[in-house]
């Protein structure tokens, strides 16, 4: 993407935003058999492991000048950067009116990031 495109388009720089959610490493499906007593049971269940991701829409960020973003954006791409050494990114695809975003599940807690959001258009 050059300077041009970016120049050209929307653009919102979002100041210390906080990232608490962490990515999601899959499903995992079991089937169990147990007994107490006299009482035989199966069980069966899918079971999310890691947290989840943070689902943040674009009707509820603030930017850096005070001025709220709009419900939706036309084609987005957020650009995380941390403010420390712990990795964040964005999970899958942003739409036009959210994104959701992680935090490396080995970090000590929430990481504060800058968001730069760049409407990308048609």
């Amino acid at each position: 993407m050059s300077l041009a495109n970016v120049t050209a388009r929307r653009v919102w720089f979002i100041h210390d935003f906080v990232v608490w959610g962490l990515p999601n490493m899959g499903e995992l499906e079991f089937l169990a058999m147990e007994k107490v007593g006299s009482e035989e049971s199966v069980l069966y269940g899918i079971h999310t492991i890691g947290g989840g991701s943070q689902e943040v829409s674009f009707g509820n960020l603030v930017d850096n000048r005070g001025n709220q973003l709009p419900e939706t954006i036309d084609v987005p791409r957020v650009l995380p950067r941390s403010r420390s050494s712990e990795n964040v990114f964005v999970v899958g695809n942003e739409t036009a009116s959210s994104f959701k975003i992680a935090r490396e599940s080995d970090s000590s807690g929430p990481v504060t990031v800058d968001l730069l959001i760049v409407e990308m258009g048609s």
